[in-house]
């Protein structure tokens, strides 16, 4: 029988599984937000475009050939002719796939650092949406370009993390039927704290204010990272859930209580910090 510590976690999971959700149900409702949603995506597919075509392009003049056996008469310049065919063929075969792999397994992680300034203003559009429009400080061109750098190096850094602890996981794959379980959750939760630290760096918050909130909501993190990963395996549709996940990110940071997070913990307000407040 669950004791009621696991049945606090296995809600916590559940809801932030079904954050999600909530995120298609308020951009569906929001038709202003449709647009910002879609500029994070083509920023993506867009840079995605032009990487697989520059490796085609490489592929096409990668030259793979052996040279004409003239020794062997006859028979060596045509068994040269069918080795190089081979090659030709099998640089296709095992270069395509291999491409269409690294694409799938980095979108994300590549889309959270192409898109972060298109994803931060996503984010703002749904926080005015949940919480309306707050009074926030102008911030000056300089702060303005130095907030969307940080915001950028936040993202880098989650993924250098989560690249981190995927490498000492990968151990655990030589362990039969459970082995991928350990990977999976940590790319889920990653999935999940990169959604979230998008509002978070947005909203000028540096790692030392980040920390409280992840501590406190680790597990929703997880269940929304858990939910994120099963609906990028939707084929096609896997990639349009980047402005969802971005929006489903942007509830948790608006669900969480910024002033009792930062008291606790002795931390000091940042200058220009409007913690949101829930309409």
């Amino acid at each position: 029988m669950a004791t009621e510590n696991e049945n606090s976690v296995l809600a916590a999971v559940a809801d932030g599984f079904l954050l999600p959700l909530r995120a298609a149900a308020l951009l569906i409702r929001h038709s202003g937000l449709k647009r910002h949603a879609i500029l994070p995506l083509i920023v993506n597919l867009f840079a995605y475009a032009i990487a697989v075509a520059t490796a085609v392009f490489l592929l096409w003049h990668w030259d793979l050939r052996v040279p004409q056996w003239e020794f062997l008469w006859w028979f060596g310049a045509a068994l040269a002719w069918v080795l190089n065919l081979v090659l030709a063929l099998l640089k296709w075969v095992v270069a395509i796939p291999l491409i269409m792999v690294v694409c799938y397994f980095t979108f994300t992680i590549v889309g959270m650092i192409l898109a972060s300034p298109f994803n931060d203003m996503m984010s703002q559009r749904v926080e005015c949406a949940v919480c309306g429009q707050q009074d926030r400080p102008r911030l000056a061109l300089r702060q303005n370009v130095r907030v969307t750098v940080l915001s950028v190096l936040d993202s880098a850094w989650i993924v250098f993390l989560q690249l981190l602890f995927m490498l000492l996981a990968v151990p655990f794959l030589f362990v039969p039927v459970l082995g991928a379980v350990p990977l999976f959750l940590i790319v889920a939760y990653f999935t999940g704290l990169g959604f979230l630290d998008t509002s978070m760096a947005r909203n000028l918050l540096r790692h030392r204010h980040k920390r409280p909130a992840i501590a406190a909501h680790r597990w929703r993190l997880l269940g929304l990272g858990l939910g994120m990963e099963v609906l990028f395996m939707i084929p096609f549709a896997g990639l349009l859930m980047l402005p969802v996940g971005v929006a489903a990110g942007t509830l948790l940071y608006c669900d969480c209580d910024w002033p009792v997070l930062l008291r606790t913990r002795g931390l000091e307000v940042p200058h220009g910090f409007v913690p949101p407040n829930p309409a």
